[in-house]
C-alpha cells in the first residue's frame, strides 16, 4: 500500500530555497539573461484569451509553462508573486461570430470565458489572483487615451477612430526592430495602432469625450496593468506572437502615459506549439485539438510533463512521438514512487546510510536548483530526476526492494515527489494516488493472488501448480484492464496504475 500519509509531515515541512538575486531570466527586450529583481511583490501581467471560441492545446501550453514559472519562482526562490490577467471580452472576433451565430456578444464571451477557466482548473493551472474582464475597465481606458491625446500623441481618423502617433513616440522599436514606415490609406503610418474604435450600427459601444466607439485591443492590457500596478510591472508575459506588435504597442503607450524609459523590466515569451512539419496550431489553419478534446486521451499530467521537457521559450511539437516520450517519463517516475513505497512498506532495511549515495543525492538537488535559476531550466531538471532513479533501479532487486537504507529511499523519494509537486503534477489527483478504500481493495487482492501463487510454486502437483498459476495470470491480466498492473518476483507481487494512451494528430 502506498501511504503518503507516513511522510506528509517530512514532505510539507520539506522545501526548496536559495537566494533570490541568483534568479536569471531571458528578457526579450535586452536578448539577454538577467538578474530578476523586484520588491517584496513581484508584480506579473499575463496577455489572457480573447473569448470567442474554445482554448486550444496551443493557449494551453503557453498558460501551462507560465504556471510552471510562477511555482518555481514560489516554491524554489520565496518569491511572492501577484498576478493579473485579462479577458478581452470585446473585440472584432466575437462581434463577428456572434453575428453569425445571431446571439448577444457579451455572452457569447461570457460562455467561453466559463470555458476557459474550467479549462484551465482542468489542467492544474493556477488562477491569476486577479482576472479582470476588459468592460469592467472603459473608465480606465478612456483615461490613459486622455493622457496621451493630451500630450499630442493621438490623432483622430476620418471614421472617429483614434490612434497612436508612433512617429512622435521617439523610443517607438525599443523592444523588437519594427517594420518600415510605408504609407497607409487611413493612418499617418502603417505602425500607428488604434485606441478607440468608431462605434459601428449593431456593435458594443461606449461613450466618450470623442463620440461613442470601443477600445482598441492594445490599449486594453495597458489600462488593465496601469490600474492595479501603476508606472512599472515586473514580468509581462505572453506568446510569442504577442511580442509584435501587441507588446511593443503596450510598452509605447504606457511608457508616454507613465512618462518613464520602461514601464516593464522583465517581457518573457512563450514558443508556438507546432503539430508536425513545424506547423504552429492555429485557429485560422483549422488544426486546433481543444483542452477537452486532450483530455480524453492524455491526463493533465501528461501534456505538463511535455511542457516540461524543453525550455518555456522554444517551439513545442506535439505528436504521437513527443507524447509517447512524456508519458514515458512519467511512467519513470510512476513506477520509482511505486518500488519505493512497495521498499518502505514490505521491507524491513538492514543496511546503514551510504555517504557516498546520499552526497550524490545532494549533489542532485544543489544541481536542480542551480538549473531552475538559469531561466527555469526544467529539462535538465527532469534528467536529473531521471539519473537518480537510473542509480537507484541498480540497487533494486528482484524482491522489489533497494539494496540500501530506508533512509536513502525515503530522500529519494521526498525529493522526487516533491520536485514533481513543484511544478504543477497533480499528485493528489494522478494515478500516484487513489481512493484509500480502492487502495485497500486492491491490496487486499493483490496480496490474495501473492499467497495462491506461492502455495502453487511451493506445490508437488504439476497439475495443481499450472492450474492455480494460470488463474493468478488471469486476474492478473483482467487487473490490467482497469490499469492495475502487478509484477511477481519469486517471492513477492507489487502493483501499481498505469495509463497508456495515444491520440491522433
Amino acid at each position: 500500500m502506498r501511504n503518503f500519509g507516513v511522510l506528509s509531515s517530512l514532505l510539507s515541512n520539506r522545501s526548496f530555497s536559495t537566494n533570490k538575486s541568483n534568479v536569471l531570466v531571458y528578457n526579450c527586450k535586452t536578448k539577454t539573461k538577467e538578474p530578476l529583481k523586484c520588491n517584496k511583490l513581484l508584480r506579473w501581467y499575463v496577455c489572457g484569451p480573447t473569448v470567442y471560441d474554445s482554448m486550444h492545446i496551443g493557449h494551453a501550453s503557453c498558460y501551462i509553462k507560465f504556471d510552471i514559472i510562477r511555482r518555481i519562482l514560489e516554491n524554489y526562490f520565496q518569491f511572492s508573486v501577484f498576478q493579473v490577467m485579462n479577458i478581452t471580452n470585446v473585440d472584432d472576433k466575437i462581434i463577428s461570430k456572434a453575428r453569425a451565430l445571431n446571439t448577444d456578444p457579451f455572452q457569447l464571451a461570457r460562455n467561453y470565458e466559463v470555458e476557459f477557466i474550467e479549462d484551465i482548473d482542468l489542467l492544474n493551472i493556477k488562477q491569476p489572483d486577479i482576472i479582470a474582464r476588459v468592460t469592467d475597465f472603459i473608465p480606465q481606458v478612456l483615461n490613459v487615451i486622455q493622457n496621451l491625446f493630451d500630450k499630442d500623441l493621438v490623432y483622430s481618423a476620418a471614421d472617429g477612430s483614434l490612434f497612436f502617433d508612433t512617429t512622435k513616440y521617439k523610443k517607438y522599436g525599443k523592444i523588437v526592430k519594427v517594420p518600415e514606415v510605408v504609407p497607409h490609406m487611413f493612418k499617418r503610418s502603417n505602425l500607428d495602432f488604434a485606441l478607440w474604435k468608431a462605434t459601428k450600427p449593431g456593435e458594443p459601444s461606449w461613450d466618450s469625450p470623442w463620440g461613442a466607439g470601443r477600445p482598441g485591443w492594445h490599449i486594453e492590457c495597458s489600462a488593465i496593468a496601469s490600474h492595479y500596478f501603476g508606472s512599472s510591472v515586473d514580468i509581462h508575459s505572453g506568446g510569442i506572437d504577442l511580442l509584435f506588435p501587441h507588446h511593443e504597442n503596450e510598452e509605447a503607450q504606457c511608457c508616454a502615459y507613465h512618462n518613464v524609459d520602461d514601464w516593464v523590466k522583465y517581457w518573457i515569451h512563450s514558443g508556438h506549439l507546432h503539430v508536425g512539419d513545424n506547423i504552429k496550431m492555429s485557429k485560422s489553419l483549422m488544426n486546433t485539438i481543444s483542452v477537452k478534446e486532450l483530455l480524453k486521451s492524455y491526463t493533465a499530467n501528461q501534456f505538463r510533463t511535455l511542457c516540461l521537457l524543453s525550455n518555456y521559450k522554444n517551439d513545442l511539437e506535439f505528436n504521437e512521438s513527443t507524447m509517447d516520450v512524456a508519458c514515458g517519463v512519467l511512467k519513470k517516475f510512476d513506477c520509482f514512487i511505486a518500488n519505493c513505497y512497495a521498499h518502505l512498506n514490505n521491507y524491513n532495511s538492514k543496511h546503514t546510510p551510504d555517504i557516498t549515495l546520499i552526497k550524490k543525492m545532494n549533489d542532485i538537488e544543489n544541481d536542480i536548483l542551480i538549473n531552475l535559476a538559469d531561466n527555469f531550466n526544467t529539462s535538465k531538471t527532469l534528467n536529473l530526476l531521471i539519473e537518480l532513479i537510473s542509480i537507484f533501479n541498480k540497487l533494486l532487486t528482484v524482491d522489489f526492494h533497494f539494496n540500501c537504507s530506508n533512509l536513502e529511499v525515503i530522500q529519494a523519494l521526498n525529493l522526487v515527489l516533491k520536485t514533481l509537486d513543484s511544478f504543477g503534477i497533480n499528485l493528489t489527483d494522478s494515478k500516484f494516488k487513489s481512493d484509500a478504500e480502492n487502495i485497500s481493495i486492491i491490496n487486499t487482492t493483490v496480496n490474495f493472488r501473492a499467497k495462491l501463487r506461492q502455495l502453487a510454486l511451493q506445490s508437488k502437483s504439476d497439475i495443481r501448480k499450472q492450474d492455480i498459476l494460470k488463474l493468478c495470470d488471469t486476474l492478473r491480466d483482467e487487473l490490467a484492464v482497469a490499469n492495475i498492473i502487478v509484477q511477481d518476483s519469486s517471492k513477492s507481487s507489487i502493483w501499481r496504475h498505469e495509463k497508456v494512451t495515444k491520440i491522433q494528430v
